[in-house]
């Protein structure tokens, strides 16, 4: 279709007014919306076709025409369009951001401080509208396991994949409630850093050569083809085949160890967690089932005050129904009602003679009198039993778990906590 000084398939300016909430592109469109279209293609698309010389806007193509050159001379542009490229939400949230910069631009830059004042406007765009795309991307990722009511695609665990009109309703939710887009950021945080922690771990299972295979794994290579890189006329051979994975490698075989019994997270739902308490531990709550899901583990979470007020048992690749992160708190705090009941869900699941984990999260301390015997039955269950406390010391949780930190910051995971629940 027809824009400035572009031709945009239609098929993209749907894609672009649908991820916006805007009405279907027409020719009476404003050059503001024809130039947020063009935006649109180049980032989505990658690649642009231009209209032939005569069909251009004779108004506004010198503008446009600068801008868009402006745009290409720039490489956090060209980076920008990398992050976008065929994700449409992603690039609607681009251009929004961009345009808030490009819209100062009323004139055509001619001279050579217009075309540098351009470029830092451009420059500037490009910065926020990545802040924005990887904002957008990382609330999504949080929030992918997890099915909203009235969001229909929610709930699939391909986050910033999804729909776009599930991503629109979804980001409508976000923009509506600070709270949550505050769980989402902090989970989403969380999750890259059990993903690093998780390409930390060494692998175990592969330790027996069973033959000769292709492929371009340096680490199993043979000797034979590594030493064509001490031969300069043998060297660019090899960097073919490695790229073509075709070299000559190990095969490694092992046997593979068994999976892990359930997750359990119990989360203090008392009065004095209201707020960035609550928010840190939900968040957690989220970057745990991830965790579970990718270990094909089932998940339960468990919200309690003086005793379970909800709970939430969720199967590998089911999600989380929204309520669980919309309980309020108030009331007390037992810890050995949400114990008690974190290690019947484990010793009435299939998987409970393999290692569980339960993960507790409290602000407070409760009577300590049943804690012998519940140790005891964890023990016994191969249970492990992790206390986090946020503004708690570790003598109020030791007598529970076998394994306490304190929470120092609630906008961060300390490592050793990280390490204890990602890495283990």
């Amino acid at each position: 279709m027809k824009r400035i000084i572009y031709d945009v398939p239609r098929w993209h300016l749907l894609l672009h007014r649908e991820a916006r909430d805007r009405p279907s592109a027409s020719d009476l469109d404003s050059p503001r919306e024809q130039f947020e279209d063009e935006l649109f293609d180049r980032l989505y698309s990658g690649g642009t076709d231009l209209l032939p010389e005569k069909a251009r806007n004779p108004v506004l193509r010198e503008w446009a025409e600068k801008v868009h050159a402006t745009c290409e001379q720039l490489p956090a542009f060209g980076r920008l369009a990398q992050e976008c490229k065929g994700r449409p939400a992603a690039a609607a949230t681009a251009v929004e951001a961009l345009m808030g910069e490009l819209e100062h631009l009323a004139e055509p830059p001619e001279t050579k401080s217009q075309q540098q004042r351009a470029r830092r406007h451009v420059a500037a765009g490009c910065e926020k509208a990545s802040a924005a795309v990887d904002e957008l991307m990382e609330t999504m990722e949080a929030l992918g396991q997890v099915f909203f009511q009235g969001v229909p695609g929610t709930g699939t665990g391909v986050g910033a994949d999804l729909p776009v009109s599930s991503i629109r309703g979804l980001a409508r939710r976000l923009r509506d409630d600070a709270r949550l887009r505050r769980i989402a950021l902090i989970a989403g945080r969380f999750k890259r850093i059990a993903a690093s922690k998780r390409r930390q771990k060494v692998k175990h299972g592969a330790d027996e050569i069973t033959e000769i295979t292709q492929g371009a794994d340096i680490a199993r290579l043979l000797p034979s083809e590594l030493s064509k890189l001490a031969r300069r006329s043998l060297r660019l051979l090899f960097m073919r085949d490695l790229l073509e994975r075709q070299c000559l490698q190990y095969q490694l075989a092992g046997t593979e160890t068994l999976g892990k019994g359930p997750l359990v997270v119990a989360l203090d739902k008392s009065g004095s967690m209201e707020g960035p308490r609550d928010i840190w531990a939900t968040a957690l709550a989220l970057a745990l089932l991830d965790q579970a899901q990718r270990e094909k583990r089932m998940f339960a979470l468990l919200l309690f005050d003086g005793g379970v007020k909800y709970e939430a048992i969720v199967k590998p690749r089911e999600p989380l129904p929204e309520a669980a992160l919309f309980q309020g708190c108030g009331g007390g705090t037992s810890i050995d009602a949400a114990l008690t009941r974190a290690l019947k869900i484990i010793d009435t699941h299939p998987g409970a003679l393999r290692k569980a984990d339960v993960v507790l999260v409290t602000d407070g301390a409760s009577d300590e009198s049943s804690a012998p015997e519940l140790r005891q039955l964890a023990e016994r269950l191969n249970v492990t039993l992790l206390g986090l406390g946020i503004g708690v010391s570790a003598d109020a949780l030791t007598p529970w778990c076998s394994e306490v930190h304190a929470v120092e910051d609630l906008a961060n995971l300390d490592a050793p906590i990280a390490t204890s629940l990602f890495a283990a």
